[in-house]
Formats: structure tokens, C-alpha cells, sequence
């Protein structure tokens, strides 16, 4: 990459809705889980919901590389879209060991991560295959469910998709700008979340008190707090972002003149999305008490 662009798309989401961020990032729940007052049981049911996140999660990014128009030729430099590719890429196992971290300290703290029961067919209904069975979303936290419907919302295929090869080239709609937009800001609004998240929870975390007497026995102080606040993954979250701007600033550029007309329609594409993540994100933090 180049020079940092002059206009950053990414800190101008993150001051856009202030009071929406903040929702999604500073909850009482966070505050629980800092000073060690979460019981097991709600944390167990929380990183349930944060598992079937990761699930779609790993959907999201298999649309989203299904969208991305690779380069046909060898370019002079790697493209944007492959460095997009090696992030998912990434993402999808670093996903994958957090679905085993996730299992390894709920067995060794005596978590149950489960939502919904299977003797209770109003949490759990079939799936059409022989012995799987769904959460239904009237088990799972609220943003659990909008997050659902965000990835699930990822426009799979590339700009020459098969179904319109039969339509003749003067008839087809041109393809958006940066196409894959919408998607890699979806994928690094939550990440950034998350890492926001977290981190003000280990801000909050008081000084001296031993996690060994929370109410988790530690799971959260001693285990995930540190993974979730770590300066690796604010690294891997700010190399998404910076991708983002970096192919942001050049076709603002490209465009020259025209550079605030292609800035406008950039951000009507993407700021109702981000509130809408926002809301998501601010809805998966359970209610506590005190």
C-alpha cells in the first residue's frame, strides 16, 4: 500500500453514529464481565449465541469471496481483491481455533454452552436432515439474529454473473463500484466491535481482586478478555481497515473532479448499514442486573 489516504471511510463510520457505537461497545454486560460478576450459567448461554455467530460468520465470508472479481491478468502489485482474499482467508481460521478455544475453557471452567434445549420444541425445531437439530430465533439474543440477516445479506457472484452473460453487454447494469464494499465493511464492523468491546471491559477490569473468586472462576478475566483485547487481534482488525481506505482513497483519485460525488455515494451505500450493524452489535449484549 501507498500513502494513507486523506479521507478515511473507516474512522468516518466510527464517528458517524457516536451514540450507537458506544451502545455496542460500553454495556453492562461488559461491565459484569470486567468486575468478575457474570454467573456461569450467562456466560455459558452468551458464548453459545457467539458460537452460532461464528457459524454465520464463516457463511458471510464465503460470500463475500464469492463476490470478489479476482484479477485475470498478473497485476503490478497484488490487487485489492487478493488482499481481501488472504484476510478472509484468516479469518476463517482464526474462527475455527476460536470455536475450539471457545470449547476447550468452557470445559475447563464448567461452562455449559448451550441455547435452547432439545426437549423444549419452542428453542429447537429440525433441520431436514436426520439427526440435526436449529435454534430457533426465539432462543437466541436478538442481535444474534439481525447479525444473522446481515451476513446472510452478502451478495454472493461477481460482477460477470452467469445470469447475466445472456443479456447483451449494452443491456446489463454496470457494476457498483468496489462491489465487495458493503461485504468487507460489514466483516470489519464487527470485528472492530468486538475489539472495542473488550478492550473497555479490560479497562474496567479492577486492580487486585483475584479472578479465581469470580463468579466464572476467572473464565473471562483469565481467558478471554486477554484474547479478545489483544494487540494481535487489533492488529489483524486494522489491516481490514486499512485495506478499506487504501481502496477507498484511490478511487476517490480515479475519480478526480468527481471525487465528493463518488464520496457521496459511497456513504449511501454504506451508512445505513452501519447503523443497522450497530444495532445488531449493541442487541447481542445480554441484560444483566446492577
Amino acid at each position: 500500500m501507498s500513502s494513507s489516504p486523506t479521507w478515511s471511510l473507516t474512522e468516518h463510520l466510527l464517528s458517524t453514529f457516536p451514540r450507537e457505537f458506544q451502545s455496542a461497545t460500553q454495556h453492562g454486560f461488559l461491565l459484569a464481565a470486567a468486575e468478575g460478576r457474570l454467573p456461569k450459567e450467562t456466560l455459558g448461554r452468551w458464548l453459545a449465541n457467539d458460537w452460532l455467530y461464528i457459524h454465520s460468520y464463516i457463511r458471510g465470508a464465503g460470500k463475500l469471496l464469492a463476490s470478489l472479481d479476482l484479477p485475470q491478468h498478473v497485476p503490478d502489485g497484488e490487487a485489492v481483491e487478493t488482499q481481501l482474499v488472504d484476510w478472509l482467508i484468516e479469518a476463517l481460521a482464526a474462527v475455527r481455533k476460536e470455536e475450539r478455544f471457545f470449547l476447550d475453557v468452557a470445559e475447563r471452567y464448567g461452562l455449559s454452552v448451550t441455547v435452547g434445549t432439545a426437549d423444549d420444541p419452542s428453542q429447537v425445531h429440525g433441520s431436514g436432515e436426520v439427526g440435526k437439530l436449529r435454534v430457533s430465533n426465539e432462543a437466541k439474543l436478538p442481535g444474534l439474529v439481525m447479525i444473522e440477516g446481515i451476513f446472510s445479506g452478502i451478495q454472493p457472484g461477481t460482477a460477470e454473473q452467469p445470469a447475466l452473460l445472456t443479456v447483451a453487454a449494452s443491456e446489463r447494469p454496470p457494476p457498483p463500484m468496489l462491489p465487495w464494499l458493503e461485504g468487507a465493511v460489514i466483516f470489519w464492523g464487527t470485528e472492530r466491535c468486538y475489539l472495542d468491546a473488550w478492550s473497555w471491559a479490560r479497562s474496567k477490569q479492577p486492580l487486585g481482586r483475584d479472578a479465581r473468586d469470580d463468579a466464572d472462576g476467572g473464565a473471562l478475566r483469565r481467558e478471554f478478555i486477554p484474547n479478545w483485547s489483544s494487540a494481535d487481534f487489533a492488529r489483524f482488525v486494522g489491516r481490514l481497515g486499512g485495506l478499506i481506505d487504501f481502496a477507498v482513497g484511490q478511487a476517490l483519485e480515479r475519480a478526480g473532479d468527481g471525487a465528493e460525488e463518488v464520496k457521496g455515494e459511497i456513504l449511501r451505500r454504506l451508512e445505513g448499514k452501519w447503523k443497522s450493524l450497530l444495532a445488531a452489535e449493541a442487541a447481542f449484549w445480554p441484560e444483566v442486573e446492577g
